[in-house]
């Protein structure tokens, strides 16, 4: 494997941990609240880590880019769902959150097949 190679591959498990944590951020937000456990940092990046080493690794049943497209138009119609609705704080309104977030999932995975 070329040095290139293996760079692209780095590079795929960064951005599927970045891309991943976004959604995740908001979601253990609205569970645990703005000050969470310690292990807080682990469950937003790890499960992005394992996404993307399956995506570098040609694991993943869907390809990188949309993991990265799903996973970003997600966090950004649940973050504006969120402002709009006026549940901030999230930890306050922590079903109606998660449902936002559901159905915005929902939306970006139609809107990527439709891609």
């Amino acid at each position: 494997m070329s040095l290139a190679d293996q760079f692209e591959r780095a590079g795929i498990v960064a951005g599927a941990v970045l891309m991943v944590a976004l959604p995740l951020s908001l979601a253990l937000e609205a569970l645990v609240g703005p000050q969470g456990p310690w292990w807080r940092l682990l469950a937003v990046l790890g499960p992005g880590f394992v996404v993307g080493w399956a995506a570098a690794t040609d694991e993943l049943p869907v390809s990188y880019s949309s993991v990265w497209f799903v996973c970003f138009l997600g966090y950004l119609l649940a973050v504006l769902g969120v402002r709009l609705l006026d549940l901030v704080p999230v930890g306050d309104h922590t079903g109606s959150v998660l449902g936002v977030l559901a159905v915005s999932f929902v939306v970006a995975v139609v809107a990527d097949r439709f891609r």
